[in-house]
């Protein structure tokens, strides 16, 4: 098992532990703020072109989903694809701030339909999401790929595309003519958004986090190499030819593919080579599930709102995944690389007790929301839960970062002087 492809696994290597933590507690705050505009949205949610509507989306999409899929992206990088961003400190920090200051513009020009807010948003989250994919992309073209890595690189070259046809769209409704159509921008930034960044870079980390963390067969080779090249292939198919009354089987054919994967995954994680005692792994039972019934429920043209949620939660729940395993390795890994010996164990930092009272919690909100299709009421009781959910969420992140400084002040390191 390659657990480390293209890399050994050193404190040089990986950024310091701010630089991912940052982006998680940015992510699990927007989180909050989510829930809090659901509370007071829901009613809007029926009209997708509402601007209270498009605040929550984005809130969601940008808020949470790229600033965990960023904060990730700053630890995979260089310690499972061997690619090394020089001063990712620095770059992390002017990626976190420019998106919040983004995002703030944002969903006040969505509330207030305001032009030069919309010119502020696509100056701030264009800066911020143009500059991060540039260099990540700048340093995953010198390595030498693995099939994850070269997942990686689609997705990150696709979160690229969506974020130059945001800021077309933000001109757009800015007023500021562009030569480009704006229900065509709007298709290919929701196709390229859902497929090409969330999916393609959810399916290529699992090529590698699924055989690490859980301790399964891996995936096959031929598979695992063109499968992330067969969707971004069929994505830009579509685009030149969305016009055309048969491009929809295009999309179909890209659920399809990701539906499969959702079934491959599942197999493999149910005939792992030993037991796992890890509250992580229901979380991705629970994203590769949601996916099928996103392919059911897409395919099938059922209640847009409820595909919706099917895919949110697909896609929620592998960040809820990779945060219970990143935060506390950052935390164990860091200070053990710096020689504290009083450093806690993984174990120790998100305790599998409380990480399994928050995944409940976070199930618990799924299953209300899917009782809120049948009881228009209880879409609040699934909100509060997906609040809470988060605010453990944003506790176990915020903590792992106290201990870690604590030990830095507190802790004792060994003595390597011999004389």
């Amino acid at each position: 098992m390659q657990v480390f492809n293209n890399s050994g696994l050193s404190l040089e290597q990986a950024p310091p532990i701010e630089v991912v933590l940052r982006l998680f507690i940015t992510g699990a705050i927007f989180g909050i703020l989510f829930c809090i505009m659901l509370f007071f949205g829901k009613d809007d949610l029926i009209n997708i072109e509402s601007p209270l509507t498009l605040a929550i989306v984005h809130t969601f999409t940008i808020g949470v989903m790229a600033s965990f899929m960023l904060g990730a992206l700053f630890q995979m990088l260089p310690v499972l694809c061997g690619a090394h961003i020089k001063a990712p400190d620095i770059l992390s920090f002017r990626v976190t701030i420019l998106l919040i200051i983004g995002l703030i513009f944002l969903i006040s020009a969505f509330l207030k339909g305001n032009g030069a807010l919309y010119i502020f948003a696509s100056i701030f989250l264009g800066y911020s999401l143009l500059i991060s994919s540039y260099f990540m992309i700048k340093e995953l073209y010198k390595i030498k790929h693995s099939n994850s890595s070269r997942g990686i690189l689609i997705a990150t070259i696709s979160l690229l595309v969506l974020t130059i046809l945001a800021i077309l769209m933000l001109l757009n409704r800015a007023e500021i003519n562009t030569p480009f159509n704006y229900q065509y921008l709007k298709q290919m930034h929701i196709s390229f958004g859902l497929f090409g960044w969330i999916s393609i870079l959810i399916i290529s980390v699992s090529f590698q986090v699924i055989e690490m963390f859980y301790v399964t067969k891996r995936y096959n080779q031929f598979y695992s190499k063109y499968l992330p090249i067969t969707i971004i292939s069929l994505l830009v198919i579509y685009s030149l030819a969305i016009y055309n009354k048969y491009s929809y089987i295009l999309i179909y054919l890209i659920i399809f593919l990701i539906f499969i994967h959702a079934i491959i995954t599942i197999h493999k994680l149910k005939n792992k080579k030993r037991a796992i005692n890890d509250v992580s792994i229901y979380y991705w039972y629970l994203g590769m599930v949601n996916l099928i019934l996103f392919f059911i429920a897409y395919i099938f043209d059922f209640n847009i709102i409820l595909s919706a949620l099917f895919f949110i939660y697909y896609s929620l729940s592998i960040v809820f995944a990779m945060s219970h395993k990143i935060v506390p390795f950052l935390v164990w890994f860091h200070l053990n690389a710096k020689g504290y010996f009083d450093a806690p164990m993984m174990h120790e930092i998100i305790s599998f007790k409380y990480a399994k009272i928050n995944f409940w919690i976070y199930l618990l909100s799924y299953i209300f929301y899917l009782l809120s299709f049948i009881k228009d009421k209880i879409f609040y009781i699934a909100t509060f839960f997906l609040l809470i959910s988060f605010c453990m969420l944003l506790y176990s992140i915020y903590n792992g970062l106290e201990k870690y400084n604590y030990v830095l002040k507190y802790g004792k390191k060994m003595d390597f002087n011999f004389n």
